[in-house]
């Protein structure tokens, strides 16, 4: 190429830049959307044409109660006390182009911590204190996902459930304890007697799993008293943690033990003077093959106040 080329050559390149530059800037700017107008409160009763059967089942519930009593929620009470000043959504006439139908919150929309901080501007304290980093607002769970202001299933709209007790609704998720409570020994759940909630706070707690007490055995205890104590003669594990020998939410074997005996105490007693499993024998003629196995003989497994107990035989 000869050198006089080179200038007209390098004169078509920049104008190719330029107009390329202007016509990137003249796509990529689009128009930016209109402000939405300011709300206002205008009371519950402007929700009722529309939103009539969520009006009415508001009415029932404990949150439409607070209104008729005139307990303040913030700066308003009744649905605006959840879903925000709603004039800019009623003058929207229902036209979801208009900028003021979006001003409400929508809880089935919301990302899960806004939905939840909501709630939390009024429950703070009591079953709630300790809902912040509880492990289901670790793992993102929001209130309206266990919780239904205007639909509640659960019995006597008690804490509006959306299933109708605290047992069915912790199975949506927790599907692995819905297995174990299948087993032939289980926590009494199938049967109506008690429900997760019992001993389980999920609402969170200081302690692991969301317990209602301080430890595992603290919380057993308060149903088992007659395991409490204090022993003579005890039992480590059973002093450490009753889910060493237990599985709490259900297990084929009697009394929801872990394993089945004398597989469970083969754990721990290794030692073969006793002997201590069955191979060991000479034969398969052991009397821990019958029965309750090492609880035909050492029956007060769980602790022993009598002088010779000492190997929880008495």
């Amino acid at each position: 190429m000869s050198s006089n080329q080179l200038p007209w050559r390098r004169m078509l390149m920049a104008t190719a830049f330029f107009f390329g530059c202007g016509f990137s800037l003249s796509w990529s700017q689009t128009p930016a959307p209109a402000p939405a107008p300011k709300s206002t409160y205008l009371g519950s009763e402007s929700c009722k044409d529309c939103h009539e059967a969520q009006w009415t089942e508001f009415q029932r519930n404990v949150h439409g109660l607070a209104e008729r009593d005139a307990k303040l929620v913030r700066d308003a009470v009744g649905c605006e006390a959840c879903h925000g000043p709603g004039s800019a959504h009623v003058e929207s006439g229902g036209d979801r182009e208009n900028p003021g139908f979006a001003t409400l919150r929508n809880f089935a929309t919301l990302p899960p911590r806004e939905a939840t901080q909501a709630c939390l501007n009024c429950h703070q304290g009591g079953e709630q204190m300790h809902w912040a980093h509880s492990e289901h607002d670790r793992n993102n769970v929001s209130c309206v996902q266990c919780h239904s202001i205007h639909d509640a299933k659960s019995h006597g709209q008690a804490a509006l459930l959306k299933k109708a007790d605290a047992g069915q609704l912790c199975m949506d998720c927790h599907q692995d304890k819905q297995i174990a409570m299948a087993r032939t020994a289980h926590m009494p759940l199938r049967e109506g007697s008690m429900t997760c909630a019992d001993c389980h706070n999920p609402h969170g707690s200081p302690t692991e799993h969301n317990l209602r007490a301080v430890s595992s055995n603290e919380l057993c205890l308060k149903c088992h008293g007659d395991k409490r104590g204090p022993f003579l003669w005890e039992h480590a594990p059973v002093r450490e943690n009753c889910v060493n020998c237990h599985d709490p939410h259900g297990s084929n074997s009697p009394q929801v033990l872990a394993s089945k005996l004398p597989f469970l105490c083969q754990r721990c007693h290794i030692s073969t003077r006793h002997p201590s499993t069955l191979y060991d024998a000479p034969d398969l003629a052991s009397n821990r093959l019958f029965n309750r196995s090492c609880v035909n003989c050492h029956s007060q497994v769980h602790g022993s106040n009598h002088p010779s107990g000492k190997f929880f035989l008495r």
